[in-house]
C-alpha cells in the first residue's frame, strides 16, 4: 500500500489517533491530505478537511505550508482549482482562529463565486461556531444565500446564520422552515442527510436561545 492509500484508509476508518501518529512520523502527510481533497469519494474529501485541521492544530510549523498550498488552489491561474479549499481553510481557522484569522477573510471573499459558494458557507458556519466575529461582516451576503437555487447553499446558509444571531435574517429563516429540499451536511466526521427546513428550524432555535429572532 502506498503512502497516500494508507492515509486514505485512515480517513475511511476515521482513525484520528492513527493520523496523529503518522503526522509525528512523516511530514508527507500534508501533501497526501491535500491530494485527498480531490478524492472521488465524498467522505474521504471531507475527512481530509478534518485531517488538515488536525495538522494545523498539532503542528504549527506546518501551518504556513498547508495554508500556502490551499490558497494557491483558490486562484484560477493555478490550473487546479481547489474545490474543497474553502472547507479546509475554514476547518484550519476554526482549530486556531487567533493564529490565522486574516486568512479567513480571503475565504469569505470567494462567496460570490458559484464554484466555491457551498464550501464557503460550510466554512462560515464552522468558524462562526467558535469566532462569530470573524464572519459577521459577511452576514448580509450569507443571508442572501437563503434565496440560492441550490438546496445545499440554502441549508448551509441557515446553519451559518444560526451561529450569527446579530445578523438580520429571522423572517427569511422562518419562511424556509417548510422547505423540504434535501442536502448533505458534514459535521463531527460524518456526512448526514438533512432538509433545508430542518436547518432553518435549528437556526431559529439557536437564535432564539441567544435572544434574537
Amino acid at each position: 500500500m502506498n503512502f497516500k492509500a494508507g492515509v486514505r484508509s485512515l480517513l475511511l476508518r476515521a482513525d484520528w489517533a492513527g493520523l496523529r501518529e503518522l503526522m509525528a512520523a512523516d511530514r508527507r502527510l500534508v501533501g497526501a491530505l491535500n491530494r485527498l481533497l480531490y478524492d472521488p469519494e465524498a467522505i474521504v474529501r471531507w475527512r481530509a478537511v478534518t485531517g488538515l485541521g488536525l495538522v494545523a492544530r498539532e503542528d504549527p510549523f506546518l501551518l504556513e505550508l498547508v495554508i500556502g498550498r490551499l490558497l494557491y488552489t483558490l486562484n484560477d491561474d493555478s490550473g487546479s482549482i481547489g474545490w474543497f479549499t474553502p472547507q479546509a481553510l475554514g476547518e484550519i481557522c476554526a482549530q486556531d482562529p487567533d493564529l490565522v484569522e486574516d486568512v479567513f477573510s480571503v475565504v469569505l471573499s470567494s462567496l460570490e463565486l458559484p464554484i466555491f459558494r457551498e464550501g464557503v458557507l460550510w466554512a462560515a458556519g464552522r468558524v462562526a461556531a467558535v469566532r462569530p466575529d470573524l464572519v459577521e461582516e459577511a452576514g448580509p451576503a450569507i443571508a442572501r444565500c437563503l434565496l440560492d437555487r441550490s438546496p445545499a447553499a440554502r441549508g448551509l446558509a441557515c446553519r451559518a446564520l444560526g451561529r450569527l444571531p446579530r445578523v438580520e435574517a429571522g423572517e427569511a429563516l422562518g419562511r424556509l422552515q417548510t422547505d423540504e429540499s434535501p442536502f448533505e451536511l458534514y459535521e463531527d466526521g460524518e456526512l448526514a442527510g438533512r432538509t433545508v427546513g430542518q436547518a432553518a428550524a435549528e437556526a431559529m432555535s439557536r437564535r432564539a436561545a441567544a435572544g434574537q429572532s
